[in-house]
């Protein structure tokens, strides 16, 4: 049951991590283009529906298959490495959350909408995180 919880949630943390890259991506190009009408209805479709459909139904199953890993395994939760992980994670999922909002507050038209640089660097956090997540993973440092 472990090997298939773990395939199960490496599967799913691929998915999430392709959509909350892509995601971000998209809305670079809706803050650089959105001010044309159809360019902007098209990417606020296709945000809402990769983040509805994909990122976290993703995230989902990647938060319910590792933790069903640890029902099943709980030795696999000790040490502070997992600690950091989790702590990692729970700012993946932060992300994740902010993505789904500025969505919502690109198809509004909102003031104080961040800059395309601002999100270029937003872009890179997620990166940063999943590239940590999974040293401590591999190397379980502490």
């Amino acid at each position: 049951m472990y090997l298939w919880l773990k395939w199960l949630h490496v599967v799913s943390v691929i998915s999430w991590m392709a959509g909350i890259l892509y995601l971000y991506r998209l809305l670079i190009y809706l803050s650089e283009r959105g001010a044309n009408a159809d360019i902007k209805g098209l990417l606020v479709l296709m945000s809402r529906r990769l983040f509805k459909y994909i990122t976290v139904p993703a995230a989902v199953v990647s938060y319910v298959a590792g933790l069903g890993m640890v029902a099943v395994v709980p030795a696999i939760a000790k040490g502070h490495w997992f600690g950091a992980k989790f702590i990692l994670v729970l700012a993946l999922t932060h992300y994740t959350v902010k993505a789904g909002l500025l969505i919502g507050r690109f198809e509004k038209g909102a003031d104080n909408l961040p800059s395309s640089k601002r999100l270029r660097v937003l872009n890179e956090v997620p990166t940063v995180l999943m590239l940590v997540i999974v040293w401590l993973v591999l190397f379980k440092p502490f």
